[in-house]
């Protein structure tokens, strides 16, 4: 304890007025009558006035120093006493309390925070009792609370309230006073909720119709109970339970503290299913959406059923888990199953009939920097937008290199493709309230031509192609996304056979949108089903010619030379990848890229390739395989997308040997994660 100090308003203390003596009355009444005895000469009576006054005078005066003496000692025993309480009222708080300076240095502490260190720990600084103490945090708010701090020395959570102290008031170095609330039991408590809470799989059998009409039926239960029983496996590990509630559907519940460990695990369930084959070497695979963190039940069986439309929007054999704010992608190294039957593209020609005539006007885009395909799908649409009797435009602000040819084509068959051409500026201005706007070849709204557009219309159209990202158009009024097609022109070409008013295309839209077709299959190389050739013989039978065709991928010498750089400039990694790039600023680089990665796959023991090329402020990295290695897995890494043989990514830095690092390690992770075929 440290000596009291009289406080500052005690040195010079005065007696309040009713405290004070009153014998000073009856001294001024002797000496008035002092003076009337002598101014009547009686000068023995008036010495004798003038002695009593002297004495009483004196007498008052030792008195009051008496008194104001008796009662500052009074006040100051008082003080000492309330100090001595306080002091030992919070020395001797049932809370632990201690007082810290700017620095985290532990000034003083009392009996309960002895207590929270243990008698024989030895502490200079807050930092020893809670490593992760934010003492910047303390200036920023001089009166506040500290939640779930974690205290080394008994494995406890506090809450800390905390004020400030106002300048040496306690000492020099004292600077904030700490009082630790437990917290234990209630983040025991939580944890526990945490931990038990439920969550949801919905798993699909994504291949089911399509296998199981190639096997015998008694094979076909077989695998099934097979399936049923590693589910049953995985959700009695879990906790969990499940329920099959159709023929290739099931709900999945387990426990939330499991979760971390199947997404450490990749959903090895994933790879489990697919070693169960038939004779005839058939496998089914899963499509899993996982709801997790929802605030209700229903919310979490939407998270679910959200988080399934991604999986099987990404060509299925993966699992997706959709949180509150977050989408995370397990598996999806395999391709995607084509679907033999078309009921669903005749549904959503009807569908899409009947939004077309219920529209003022159609304005349809793609995405930016296009390409052949989306284009040509635009060019297909334009088509059937024209066949309904309505107004079709197609946003195109710039005309890059892919397009170039196939633009100047346009335009010298019918002025009226030209006038339909228009920019983002000219689309918002015919938007009204029955407008419709379609996007093609993308689902990402930061991808398209004219974002703003998309904020402006109240109906939107996507139809798509490529496996579904984390971002998505989400209030669209009709989504097409198939990702077992070569191209959007595959299914725009569909579309257009069965409305119910056959279109007959003119010959140039047969040759734009076979060409979207033959650009993204690099000539029917990869990616190609059965409906892709079917699409590639109507658009013929419609007048498509595949010389014409190939006259729209012509280039010039300079850009075959340019070409030839990019490959001779490769190198290989990791046994299989081939890497280049582009370090010149060109609008038309990307389209060379995407060449150049294509003609590299040609060269022997290459698996994948990747061209890098130099934006202004952005490397654009364009990525193709022969279908072992998921260039769209490894660029997903990256903030890109696309498809197992064909994807793209921007990062955002000037540097190519950068980008360069961080493709290598997605590539490098990619590996280890054992995601190769």
């Amino acid at each position: 304890m440290k000596d009291f100090k009289l406080p500052e308003y005690l040195k010079d203390f005065k007696l309040p007025e009713y405290l004070k003596d009153d014998n000073y009355i009856f001294l001024i009444i002797i000496a008035i009558f002092s003076v009337i005895f002598l101014l009547n000469k009686l000068y023995a009576i008036a010495a004798l006035s003038v002695a009593i006054l002297l004495i009483s005078l004196v007498a008052t005066i030792g008195r009051h120093n008496k008194r104001q003496k008796n009662l500052s000692n009074y006040i100051i025993d008082f003080t000492n006493s309330i100090e001595n309480l306080s002091v030992s009222s919070l020395f001797n708080f049932p809370m632990p309390v201690s007082i810290i300076g700017k620095d985290g240095k532990i000034c003083w502490f009392n009996l309960k925070f002895r207590e929270v260190i243990g008698e024989d720990a030895l502490v200079e600084s807050i930092e020893e009792v809670s490593p992760n103490f934010p003492i910047k945090n303390l200036e920023e708010n001089i009166q506040g609370m500290l939640n779930n701090l974690e205290v080394i020395y008994d494995n406890k959570a506090y809450n800390v309230m905390y004020s400030k102290l106002d300048e040496k008031q306690f000492s020099d170095d004292a600077s904030y006073i700490l009082y630790w609330v437990d917290n234990t039991a209630f983040r025991t408590i939580k944890n526990k909720y945490n931990d038990e809470r439920p969550i949801a799989l919905i798993i699909q059998i994504d291949n089911y119709s399509e296998i199981s009409e190639k096997m015998d039926k008694l094979i076909r239960a077989s695998m099934i109970a097979e399936i049923e029983k590693i589910l049953n496996k995985h959700a009695n590990e879990m906790n969990g339970f499940v329920l099959k509630y159709d023929s290739d559907r099931f709900i999945m519940l387990i426990e939330n503290k499991y979760l971390e460990m199947i997404e450490a695990k990749k959903f090895a369930m994933l790879e489990e299913v697919k070693e169960i084959k038939s004779s005839g070497e058939y496998f089914f695979t899963l499509s899993i959406g996982v709801g997790a963190y929802a605030k209700t039940i229903g919310q979490l069986f939407e998270y679910a059923k959200g988080a399934l439309d991604i999986s099987l929007g990404r060509g299925g054999d993966q699992a997706v888990v959709k949180r509150i704010n977050s989408v995370k992608f397990y598996g999806g190294k395999s391709k995607a199953v084509e679907k033999r039957t078309k009921v669903k593209a005749r549904i959503m020609s009807f569908a899409l009939r009947q939004i077309i005539d219920q529209s003022s006007n159609v304005i349809i885009m793609g995405h930016r920097v296009g390409d052949m395909d989306s284009l040509g799908s635009s060019i297909g649409l334009y088509s059937m937008v024209k066949s309904r009797g309505k107004k079709a435009y197609i946003v195109l602000n710039s005309v890059n290199y892919a397009l170039k040819n196939l633009v100047d084509r346009m335009e010298k068959e019918d002025p009226s493709y030209k006038e339909a051409l228009i920019t983002t500026e000219q689309a918002l201005r015919l938007i009204d309230s029955e407008s419709v706007c379609v996007v093609l070849d993308t689902h990402k709204a930061s991808f398209t031509e004219a974002p703003e557009v998309l904020e402006n219309v109240e109906k939107i159209v996507l139809i798509d192609h490529h496996r579904r990202g984390e971002e998505y158009i989400e209030n669209a009024v009709l989504d097409y996304i198939e990702p077992y097609a070569s191209s959007t022109c595959e299914l725009v070409s569909e579309l257009i056979q069965y409305l119910e008013d056959h279109i007959k295309l003119t010959k140039f839209e047969a040759d734009a949108m076979l060409a979207g077709i033959v650009v993204d299959t690099n000539s029917f190389i990869f990616k190609t089903g059965v409906r892709t050739f079917e699409a590639a013989s109507f658009l013929r039978r419609n007048g498509a010619d595949t010389v014409e065709v190939k006259e729209l991928f012509s280039e010039g010498l300079e850009n075959m030379k340019k070409k030839t750089e990019i490959m001779d400039r490769a190198e290989m990694k990791f046994g299989d990848v081939a890497i280049s790039y582009i370090d010149e600023i060109s609008e038309n680089n990307n389209v060379l890229a995407a060449k150049a990665a294509d003609e590299l796959l040609t060269v022997k023991d290459v698996k994948a390739s990747f061209v890098l090329v130099k934006h202004d402020g952005y490397i654009h990295i364009s990525g193709r395989s022969m279908g072992q290695i998921s260039v769209q897995l490894i660029l997903e890494m990256l903030g890109g997308g696309g498809h197992l043989t064909m994807a793209g990514a921007q990062i955002q830095t000037d540097s190519i040997q950068e980008a360069k690092e961080k493709l290598y390690d997605a590539i490098k992770q990619y590996k280890e994660d054992g995601k190769e075929e």
